[in-house]
């Protein structure tokens, strides 16, 4: 089996802690998160991979959710994880990459609407909708609204 996954689903005021990562020309946000390591919980390496990611700690409110991976041998573990107050995330680094090999540009506070369709995809796969304040937001969305690129 391939390596597993686990990420934080970090929400403050509306808004979503992501990571922005520039890899091969292209920039994305995701959740923070990377793989399991031996011998580490689920639990353990969300907050691990938000500490080296985010520069802060958290704790965990709830599991979100569990999806497989496209190559439906791993899986990827989503939890909702609350951070103090007066945290301020910042730029960390993937500690199993090399300087030079570094894909993390910095870290962000974003809202739906600020996030890309191709991102809020993952998102919503991630659990995104078990979070009742993004819930509450999608169910006002008009029922004709289609965003899908042409």
């Amino acid at each position: 089996m391939k390596r597993n996954r686990s990420q934080a689903m970090v929400c403050r005021d509306g808004k979503l802690l992501l990571v922005e990562h520039r890899m091969k020309g292209r920039d994305f946000f995701n959740l923070p998160g990377g793989g399991i390591e031996e011998n580490e919980t689920p639990e353990e390496a969300a907050l691990r991979e938000l500490n080296e990611e985010a520069g802060v700690s958290g704790k965990i409110v709830r599991p979100l959710a569990i999806e497989y991976k496209p190559d439906l041998e791993s899986r990827i573990f989503t939890f909702l994880v609350e951070i103090r107050d007066d945290a301020v995330p910042h730029k960390g680094i993937d500690p199993e990459l090399s300087e030079s090999e570094q894909t993390i540009v910095g870290v962000t506070w974003r809202t739906l609407e600020e996030i890309a369709e191709r991102d809020r995809a993952y998102l919503f796969g991630a659990g995104l909708m078990r979070v009742p304040e993004f819930h509450d937001e999608v169910l006002k969305w008009p029922d004709d609204a289609i965003s899908y690129p042409e």
